[in-house]
């Protein structure tokens, strides 16, 4: 079984299919997310604001794509050296 390859879930080219197949991305997930950040901020003392959330937001996006970019490098390194290997028999 190969498992570096991309799951069907991840075709970058239909993004309305891949909202449908990772229910993680919707507005009810993400309501809770501000629900979670209004009660930080209140908590805090300091007003929530929508540039707050959506700056709260980019940081995370950015730390999951650090993330998927980590593997598939991997990936990458460990599929070309199989197939270099592969090429050389």
């Amino acid at each position: 079984m190969d498992t570096n390859r991309f799951k069907a879930s991840h075709d970058f080219s239909n993004l309305q299919k891949n909202l449908n197949n990772n229910p993680g991305y919707s507005v009810e997930s993400y309501s809770q997310q501000v629900k979670d950040y209004i009660h930080d901020m209140k908590s805090k003392n300091q007003e929530a604001t929508k540039q707050g959330f959506m700056t709260h937001a980019q940081k995370s996006v950015k730390e999951v794509w650090e993330e998927i970019q980590e593997i598939a490098s991997e990936a990458w390194e460990k599929n070309k050296k199989h197939s270099d290997e592969k090429n050389n028999i």
